[in-house]
């Protein structure tokens, strides 16, 4: 991810010299895409840093918020970009600018040199996250196989803006390349969107779930002396569950992680996928009482 990110920014200073060079909208897009990108990507690798030294301890619930809230602003940006590039290449069907033909045939060198560096960037990260035991390596994949697919598309719209640059056939080109590129950051900021959502806004699990929670403890109600707490919440789409038993004193520590872990295996096996915290806890003589339904 690193090389990635390092060949992407000097690609991406490729881009906007040559963008202002040619007076290439299609490159100026493609290059605030990418920056965009290379944001999030930084982002995601300075995750990855931390996941993999052990660092994420500072997270009540791992680092998953940070980079879904980076997803949403990120989103964001690229979808007011989009709309940029698109309002732009309206106006340039309209009123087709002037270009440079030397910097369109640089601009298309930098293109081509683009699809290359995403080719081999897909493939060192296909090899890294191949065996599918990281979430965030399979989403980079997937996202450097939308790059690269777009990459070959941006190259052939630049190659046919810069071989008729003085025809018609070259301005539409130039519009069209540029429209495609603003409807793969609308469609890309809609997907980060949709991702990060869920994820930032806590929600509380369905009915029937909460019914397989209460479930699980009547099944035990006799091995434990008293209901304290059950907090339960949807983090993205993974259910989240604490549960807080109370214990007389006199109970011993092997009978009461028994019933800690029989409670805890029997909600995971109602709600598959979840992730279940039973914490038992000693409850005091009056509590006791309480529970007993005493006075």
């Amino acid at each position: 991810m690193l090389l990635a990110v390092a060949f992407d920014t000097v690609i991406l200073i490729g881009m906007f010299v040559t963008a202002f060079w040619a007076n290439s909208l299609i490159m100026g897009a493609e290059g605030l895409r990418g920056l965009l990108l290379i944001l999030f990507e930084s982002i995601v690798f300075l995750l990855l840093r931390r996941i993999h030294r052990g660092r994420t301890h500072s997270f009540d619930y791992g680092p998953g918020k940070l980079e879904q809230f980076a997803n949403f602003a990120i989103g964001t940006a690229m979808g007011l970009g989009g709309l940029w590039v698109a309002a732009t290449a309206a106006y340039r069907w309209w009123h087709p600018p002037d270009q440079v033909r030397l910097g369109l045939d640089f601009a298309g060198a930098v293109a081509a040199i683009n699809v290359m560096e995403n080719t081999a960037a897909l493939w060192l990260l296909w090899r890294s996250g191949r065996d599918g035991s990281s979430i965030i390596m399979l989403g980079q994949v997937r996202t450097r196989t939308a790059k690269l697919i777009c990459s070959v598309i941006v190259l052939c719209a630049l190659a046919v803006n810069a071989v008729f640059a003085d025809q018609p056939i070259g301005g539409a080109a130039e519009v069209m390349g540029s429209g495609f590129v603003a409807l793969v950051m609308l469609l890309l900021a809609a997907s980060m969107w949709r991702r990060a959502l869920p994820s930032l806004l806590d929600r509380t699990l369905e009915e029937s779930q909460q019914q397989m929670i209460n479930r699980a403890l009547i099944s035990h109600f006799d091995d434990y002396d008293g209901l304290v707490s059950v907090r339960s919440r949807l983090s993205g789409n993974t259910p989240l569950v604490e549960v807080v038993l109370g214990f007389t004193e006199d109970r011993k520590i092997g009978e009461i992680q028994r019933v800690v872990d029989n409670v805890a295996k029997e909600v995971r096996q109602y709600i598959p996928g979840s992730l279940v915290t039973v914490v038992p806890t000693a409850l005091s003589p009056g509590e006791c009482q309480e529970n007993d339904g005493s006075e």
